[in-house]
């Protein structure tokens, strides 16, 4: 992972990185906080040795909250934590790896601590810290705060230990930890002056969406559809997750039914339990609940780990049991593939831009008298081989290293090349950059008013070494 791992906003940010305002003005105010802990530096390596650590803590306190004994489930849930795509996402990003993992364990463990804990006070205070901190390193990460308290409600009501006054009370807390937050996240962007940003209506964060409830309810179902059996967020089609994912649907409801008969549920605990059921899209979802029009992906989708989890704890039916494994471990032999290609695809990315800046700079002497330029992109859909692009997950790997934005092309290629290939190469004017675009070339490399153009609308991999 550590090697030539490369997307466009790791480019940016990663080796050292101290501009946060991008963060701050989308209310992550946690993750400066983390950057000031780590002297600004990012360090793929060590991030991702302390990331692993993370992921193995999470693991240890989901298997233990849901009380699973049996070491085949316990395996299971430990091969969704290693090999899903939604964590593989959060990897990929070295430089916020370890305070989104962060943002993760603290949601989970704000649920755990509260149900554990004796004292009173602590139970109440510590949870609400966590769910502060969380929602400042990863504000989407609410939707897997509500949704492992739903999920851990129904565990309780199966197991006739349900204490209501106590849901409450943790419903109480998530409010005032969420009123909390919003009130630190502005605070935050007064002391530094920074306006909310618009990417993902970021500046359209708040509770003043009453009348857009109706929409949204039904967008969770959407976006729940839209994960599960559609290639929108991750290329589900192709190697048959959507069938797969179907499959633990069905045996999710059947699971849940078997639970309702063996429980002895009363007709109201059959009520709750069949309203949270139906209700999950909801819960899965509640981010979109607060932040209007935000757009679903990956990083957004932790929450959807909880359900495979929490399945695998309550099965006690021997043929389920079997036909559950059978189903993850396509599922997992699926996940495995996904993220491997989706890895060749950002290294066969990476080599072919240092391919192309090498082949540049050996084309032309005096290179240092030369500015350079990158235009258009390579459509590594079309170009990659062996048709990795359909085995990806599609999230990031089918984007291009650059922003189209001139400033950060400029920024990403100087760093390209400084950090990763050792060379001091200039990037042009915006001016130059501009009328170098107009000028049409059917050329990959050349020169042009004393710019070394290298056009990517013009990159062939199969006719490359006629260039």
């Amino acid at each position: 992972m550590t090697k030539n791992i490369v997307t466009a906003d790791v480019l940016l940010n990663n080796n050292y990185y101290n501009g946060y305002s991008w963060e701050l003005s989308l209310g992550r105010f946690g993750l400066y906080v983390v950057g000031i802990l780590k002297s600004f530096f990012s360090v793929p390596h060590l991030e991702l040795i302390i990331s692993y650590l993370i992921i193995s803590i999470i693991t240890y306190l989901l298997i233990d909250l849901f009380d699973v004994k049996d070491k085949i489930n316990k395996g299971l849930i430990i091969g969704i934590m290693v090999l899903s795509p939604i964590i593989s996402s959060n990897l990929l990003f070295a430089y916020c790896s370890v305070p989104y993992l962060l943002s993760f364990l603290s949601g989970i463990l704000a649920l755990y601590l509260y149900y554990k804990l004796d004292n009173k006070y602590l139970k109440l205070i510590i949870p609400i810290i966590l769910i502060v901190l969380s929602l400042s390193m990863y504000q989407a990460y609410l939707s897997l705060i509500v949704t492992i308290f739903i999920l851990y409600q129904l565990k309780l009501i199966f197991d006739h230990k349900q204490n209501y006054k106590q849901a409450i009370n943790y419903l109480f807390i998530i409010l005032i930890s969420t009123i909390i937050y919003f009130i630190l996240m502005k605070l935050s962007q007064l002391v530094f002056h920074i306006d909310m940003a618009t990417y993902s209506n970021a500046n359209k964060i708040g509770f003043n969406l009453i009348t857009s409830i109706p929409h949204k309810i039904i967008d969770s179902y959407k976006l729940t559809y839209e994960l599960l059996f559609k290639d929108t967020y991750m290329k589900n089609i192709y190697l048959h997750n959507n069938i797969l994912n179907l499959l633990l649907i069905i045996i999710f409801i059947i699971t849940i039914v078997l639970k309702i008969i063996n429980s002895k549920l009363k007709t109201k605990e059959i009520i709750i339990v069949s309203s949270l059921v139906l209700l999950l899209p909801i819960f899965l979802n509640s981010v979109i609940f607060v932040i209007n029009d935000t757009k679903l992906q990956l990083l957004m989708a932790s929450s959807y780990l909880l359900l495979p989890i929490y399945l695998f704890s309550i099965i006690d039916t021997k043929y389920i049991k079997i036909t559950s494994l059978v189903i993850t471990v396509l599922l997992l032999r699926n996940y495995t593939i996904q993220v491997q290609a989706t890895y060749k695809t950002l290294e066969n990315t990476f080599n072919t831009y240092h391919t192309l800046i090498s082949s540049a700079i050996a084309k032309y002497s005096n290179v240092l008298n030369y500015d350079y330029v990158i235009i258009g992109k390579i459509n590594t859909t079309n170009d990659l081989k062996n048709n990795i692009s359909k085995l990806n997950y599609g999230y990031i790997s089918d984007e291009d290293l650059f922003w189209d934005e001139y400033n950060l092309r400029k920024i990403a290629f100087e760093k390209l090349a400084n950090d990763y290939f050792g060379l001091n190469l200039k990037y042009t004017s915006e001016d130059n950059y501009n009328y170098i675009i107009s000028e049409s070339n059917d050329r990959l490399i050349y020169s042009l008013n004393g710019t070394i153009v290298i056009n990517l609308n013009n990159y062939k991999e199969k006719n490359y070494s006629n260039e």
